[in-house]
């Protein structure tokens, strides 16, 4: 099932080494994604493969403190870049397994998603154009019933070993409305976007709310080249057979999955960095750092899944070093990109929003600084009037400054 290598070096460049080889099912399922992609997107494989596996074991495996397989995950790729090709695999796999059941499309309302967790605890969420819906769900404008569930992910995704209970809504025809009752509900996301569409409408809010810090974002950098030769393949029957054997849900208690000691050492040492920066949100100097505030949890919920997946046989798993350390530089590299996007869109509306993007463009000209001509071309989602008020209040605000040179023009850099 392996590629040849030239091929993987050459489309690995932007995955790091110790990223490119999960192993056990996690790796199977990757790899077949890859093998079928005309679009040869690793990131994009790995997120499909971690989500696929995470949903199988949902509700089967938990660690010493309770943490589950759950995560949201979004890929964020260029238009036609090859994300569509990992939701589609996923369908595609659990259809070969006879578990059409365990994944849902998008929804209309948090009544759809409980009245779906219902019928079964165990879904997965694949969005397409997960931009466009997340953006209805933050849209305070209207009336959506969108609005809602956000809300009850956010709930969702931390109670995966507990009880969710549903909204109390009131009486309908006389008859007192019972909130919804799920016992462990595991509610799984894969969502596809595109960088300009998720990170343009993304608000404070959703910092501090925790949304961005629950979820994953793959981001790839990427446009490959389309691979005309690539044919469809059947789904090996090795993954057929591990989403037959977790197809079905269970009630019986959850296994636990222990943690060797080493794997400890390395998520402690991981805690004690993020606790450094979450510590600079708290003190009002960096308000991003507030990603970080489940990653921890995200990284012992991939280092279960990754454990399991080398072995789900095993009458006891554990997760192991480097499991813990996969985990960990997962979360690491995930959110090293996450913030660098969406520090860049991070506003409470559109005039604070064009001023990061003014201010974006003057940064990448770097310290030889930018003229207004320049500025003018590149800024063109601007008007000239708009354009020159925001000018106005970064000087204003000692963002930037300005110099006029001997020719007249004059050329703007960042405030140092």
């Amino acid at each position: 099932m392996k590629m040849n290598t030239d091929t993987l070096n050459a489309n690995y460049e932007h995955l790091p080494q110790q990223l490119r080889h999960p192993g056990g099912m996690v790796e199977q399922i990757m790899d077949y994604i890859n093998m079928t992609s005309m679009s040869y997107q690793p990131l994009f494989a790995l997120s499909a493969a971690l989500a696929t596996c995470g949903l199988l074991y949902g509700r089967r495996f938990e660690d010493e403190s309770g943490v589950r397989t759950n995560l949201y995950l979004i890929n964020v790729g260029f238009t036609s870049a090859g994300k569509d090709h990992a939701l589609k695999s996923i369908v595609k796999i659990l259809h070969a397994g006879d578990a059409d059941d365990l994944w849902i499309g998008e929804v209309t309302s948090d009544s759809a998603v409980e009245h779906a967790l219902q019928l079964n605890p165990r879904r997965m969420l694949l969005i397409d154009e997960a931009g466009h819906f997340f953006s209805a769900c933050n849209d305070l404008s209207g009336g959506s019933a969108l609005r809602s569930v956000k809300p009850l992910l956010l709930r969702a995704w931390s109670s995966a070993n507990g009880m969710f209970k549903g909204k109390q809504r009131a009486p309908q025809n006389g008859k007192n409305a019972i909130p919804v009752e799920i016992y462990c509900p595991h509610v799984m996301l894969l969502g596809t976007t595109q960088p300009q569409i998720y990170f343009h409408s993304i608000t404070r809010a959703d910092v501090n709310d925790g949304w961005l810090a629950r979820t994953i974002f793959f981001i790839s950098r990427t446009r490959p080249e389309l691979d005309l030769n690539v044919q469809p393949r059947p789904v090996p029957q090795a993954i057929v057979d591990e989403v037959a054997r977790f197809r079905d849900d269970t009630n019986e208690k959850a296994k636990l999955v222990l943690t060797d000691p080493r794997a400890q050492d390395v998520l402690m040492a991981f805690n004690r960095e993020v606790c450094q920066k979450m510590r600079l949100g708290d003190m009002g100097n960096s308000e991003i750092s507030y990603l970080y505030g489940k990653a921890v949890e995200n990284a012992r919920r991939i280092a279960l899944i990754i454990a399991i997946s080398r072995n789900s046989f095993a009458e006891q798993p554990i997760i192991h070093e480097e499991d813990m350390r996969y985990g960990v530089d997962l979360v690491s590299y995930t959110i090293k990109f996450a913030i660098d996007a969406i520090e860049d869109n991070l506003a409470e509306n559109e005039d604070e929003r064009n001023k990061k993007r003014l201010l974006k463009i003057i940064k990448e000209a770097g310290p030889v600084g930018i003229s207004r001509q320049d500025l003018t071309r590149k800024s063109q989602f601007i008007n000239g009037p708009q354009r020159r008020e925001y000018i106005d209040d970064l000087c204003e605000a000692h963002a930037i400054v300005f110099h006029d040179t001997a020719t007249g023009s004059r050329i703007f850099k960042l405030a140092s």
